[in-house]
């Protein structure tokens, strides 16, 4: 039977790649959207993860919350058994722009498939945030709409508050964040021929199918091109959310990319400032993603704002004069390829080291094993897994990975029983991450920069600064952070 699993993550920060979930809460539901379970996780802190004040301030996470939780590995092998359950569709409220990264990152790491949740035994993905916004844009009298300062919100604690829904936490609590989803979801239900249309955005075949059906109508020098609308949150609500834009046709070296240009913008290929087409910019799409895009009807049309529609027209103009350069800017973008990032740390090289090999997957299924097999109060067996690693893992990302997961995992591990060359790769690491020095820095894929104990400290003394009458909980909170990233500074 297919199933919704309704699911929230809060995090140790922002970056999918370095810092870590903390709760995972999820919901179990029928297709008609009844509760079938329910279920909580939370994660201690990691020894090498430097807590954002900022995260921490939205969520609300205590020590005392995190230190009855369980390691980063358990919960790894917990959370990828329940999104692998048979038929599950996993969703969100923007999990695909936020939630799913971090699941990615957190099953890599821990040597679990980071995408058969996605597409293996029935399962697949959905966000609910594209629905909210379709709703939003084109049915909204099924929802009061939350504003800020005058103008239109899509934050999920405002549109609960403003629907009084029924949640049983605070605001930003995975649990309470699901429910709230959940409630959400069961007003659009109500309007089925709409929610079932909005299903299909998230089937890969059925939203490629969409997409090749729509008449290409736009013809520049012998080619002919689609004018479509994309639909997405990140378009914001001054543009009601939706974009003009053209498809420029499929990427080269990613075979699940489509690309697209946006036709309301105000320098358009780079035109007006002379840019190198190098430094333009495209809309990458992958099939079944969050961004939805529908013909360029009339009665969609008119949804977009005056100006949009306007520049629309011009840039199309523009477009039929400027053919040279419009087609040296496709042949660029289609065949443009990520830069490799030599320094990459192995816990951040998800996308550039790619999927894991067939040798690689027997030597993840014997790690696990070995880990399952394993009594951490002796000694020798401790030893023994070691030994296994050094001489059945021969890949070196792997054993990287794997004995990362050793040291972060399990406390019980003396000091350097891991064997000279790995405890020297880890220490390595966190001295870096202890370290102030720009050299130090540890390398992410989006050639971004893990967050340090200098930056740790940095953030919390500006937040403090900011807070003009903390109240206790907040103080509390804000000298156990600084107490905690002190430790790892000082950690040897």
């Amino acid at each position: 039977m297919k199933t919704f699993l309704f699911y929230d993550v809060e995090t140790s920060g922002l970056n999918p790649a370095f810092d870590q979930i903390l709760t995972f809460a999820g919901i179990r539901t029928d297709l008609e959207l009844n509760e079938i379970k329910r279920q909580t996780i939370t994660i201690g802190l990691r020894k090498d993860i430097v807590p954002s004040t900022q995260a921490f301030l939205t969520h609300g996470l205590t020590f005392d919350e995190l230190s009855l939780g369980i390691n980063e590995y358990k919960a790894a092998l917990k959370i990828h058994k329940i999104l692998n359950t048979p038929n599950t569709i996993s969703l969100g409220y923007n999990s695909l722009g936020f939630d799913d990264d971090f699941l990615r990152f957190l099953f890599y790491r821990n040597l679990l498939d980071p995408y058969s949740h996605q597409y293996a035994n029935g399962c697949s993905r959905m966000d609910i945030l594209p629905f909210t916004v379709l709703f939003r844009v084109f049915h909204p009298h099924i929802l009061n709409w939350p504003q800020i300062d005058g103008k239109p919100s899509l934050k999920l604690d405002l549109i609960s508050r403003e629907n009084n829904f029924v949640t049983t936490g605070r605001a930003h609590e995975a649990l309470n964040d699901v429910e709230a989803v959940i409630e959400l979801s069961k007003k659009m239900f109500q309007q089925k021929d709409i929610w079932n249309y909005c299903l299909d955005f998230f089937n890969k075949t059925r939203d490629e199918v969409r997409i090749n059906n729509i008449d290409k109508k736009l013809d520049i020098q012998n080619t002919r091109f689609r004018i479509c609308l994309m639909v997405s949150s990140s378009f914001g609500s001054k543009v009601n959310y939706m974009a003009p834009v053209i498809h420029l046709g499929e990427s080269l070296p990613y075979k699940n990319q489509s690309l697209w240009l946006r036709l309301d913008s105000n320098d358009i290929l780079g035109l007006n400032t002379d840019l190198d087409i190098k430094d333009t910019f495209v809309i990458r799409k992958r099939a079944a993603d969050a961004l939805i895009v529908l013909p360029a009807l009339e009665r969609f049309w008119d949804k977009l704002p005056k100006e949009s529609r306007n520049m629309a027209r011009e840039n199309m103009e523009k477009l039929l004069i400027q053919k040279e350069r419009f087609f040296k800017f496709i042949q660029y973008h289609i065949g443009y390829k990520y830069p490799f990032i030599p320094n990459m740390d192995p816990d951040a090289a998800l996308y550039q080291d790619g999927f894991f090999s067939f040798q690689e997957k027997k030597e993840i299924n014997l790690f696990h094993q070995s880990l399952k097999d394993l009594n951490f109060d002796k000694i020798e067996s401790i030893k023994k897994i070691k030994s296994s690693i050094k001489s059945s893992i021969k890949s070196l990302r792997i054993k990287i990975l794997a004995n990362r997961i050793l040291v972060r995992n399990f406390d019980n591990i003396p000091d350097n029983i891991l064997g000279h060359a790995e405890d020297t790769e880890y220490q390595l690491y966190m001295n870096r991450l202890k370290s102030s020095l720009e050299k130090d820095q540890i390398i992410g894929y989006k050639n971004d920069m893990k967050f340090n104990c200098r930056q740790g400290l940095e953030e919390l003394e500006t937040t403090r600064q900011a807070l003009l009458n903390p109240d206790q909980d907040t103080k509390r909170m804000l000298d156990w952070l600084e107490k905690y990233i002190k430790a790892i500074s000082r950690s040897s």
